[in-house]
């Protein structure tokens, strides 16, 4: 049954039904008009809704609940509108695990993303990001009056915005691929940051980060796409770029180090990973290692509480 239910809020979402009910509550065939759908197929739709909780029926209108109305009805920027669409792709994805656990062969969904795809993931990362921008910014401690922020795998560049609030002498570069970058610039173009955060194309992998660039290197909900040599090369590229005293932050839904740990979210994140990108999520130890390898100094890894399971490992790049 919840396989059902998870399926009947998507539909919902992508068809328009809770910001339908946002003034008030209505008949099933009030919405069902409003959002263009068949009358039939629809109240069986907003009665599957309303048994697991996302509406409620009386007196023949069905109106919406508070969780619907707070993640599902609203416009704002940190709601989850734009997230449910992605999250049909992600359904689409997880029907290939049986052949994965079979073969062993990954996915690599960033070479084989559609153009639909990439727009729908992009909106989906924007929406996550601005439930824990806030957090994010402010937990990141940098050296006095920063200047340079590289935010690596940034996309959508809302992490790189909120520094940029929260520094304002700080100017931000987002290096991400180019199909990510397409379909990005356009949200990042609704923030009015277009002097103080930019765009370069690139690949984290083989860029050239340079040597003594930056007070910030971040590296957020990136490296469970690469495997542990790949990230090593990455750190070591990012530690040189860093200018004395300038912080590494990798921030990551973290594997705790057994599976009975009682934390699911990075343990159910390593198998979908693996599944669509050879690798998997990492535990803060093999995060700090590649810090280590590095030559940096390794800080207390902060919890964020706005991303249940994250944390942002840090390496500082001390003056000799």
């Amino acid at each position: 049954m919840a396989l059902v239910g998870a399926r009947a809020v998507m539909a919902a979402t992508e068809c328009g039904v809770f910001p339908a009910l946002a003034e008030g509550p209505l008949m099933a065939a009030e919405i069902a008009q409003a959002c263009g759908l068949e009358p039939r197929a629809a109240e069986a739709l907003f009665g599957a809704l309303v048994s697991i909780g996302y509406l409620r029926y009386a007196g023949a209108r069905f109106a919406l609940t508070p969780k619907s109305r707070k993640w599902l009805a609203q416009p704002e920027a940190w709601s989850l509108r734009d997230y449910l669409p992605h999250v049909r792709d992600v359904w689409e994805i997880m029907g290939c695990l049986e052949g994965f656990l079979r073969t062993g062969t990954a996915l690599d969904i960033h070479s084989g993303q559609s153009v639909g795809a990439w727009e729908r993931y992009q909106k989906a990362m924007r929406s996550l990001a601005a439930l824990s921008a806030s957090e994010v910014a402010r937990r990141l401690r940098l050296p006095r009056g920063p200047r340079r922020i590289l935010d690596i795998g940034g996309a959508h560049g809302y992490y790189a915005v909120a520094l940029c609030r929260t520094h304002p002498d700080a100017i931000a570069t987002i290096l991400d691929l180019p199909q990510a970058v397409a379909h990005a610039a356009p949200i990042l173009a609704t923030e009015g940051m277009g002097k103080r955060v930019r765009h370069q194309e690139g690949d984290a992998l083989t860029e050239d980060l340079g040597e003594g660039r930056y007070d910030l290197v971040l590296i957020s909900n990136l490296v469970h796409h690469f495997t542990a040599g790949q990230n090593r090369d990455l750190v070591a590229r990012a530690a040189r770029a860093l200018r004395p005293g300038g912080r590494l932050a990798i921030q990551e839904l973290i594997r705790p180090q057994t599976p009975n740990s009682g934390q699911a979210t990075g343990q159910l994140l390593n198998l979908f990973f693996a599944l669509t990108s050879t690798a998997g999520t990492w535990t803060v130890a093999e995060i700090q290692s590649w810090l280590r390898s590095a030559g940096l100094s390794i800080k207390r890894p902060v919890l964020l509480r706005s991303i249940p399971g994250a944390a942002q490992v840090i390496g500082i790049h001390q003056t000799p």
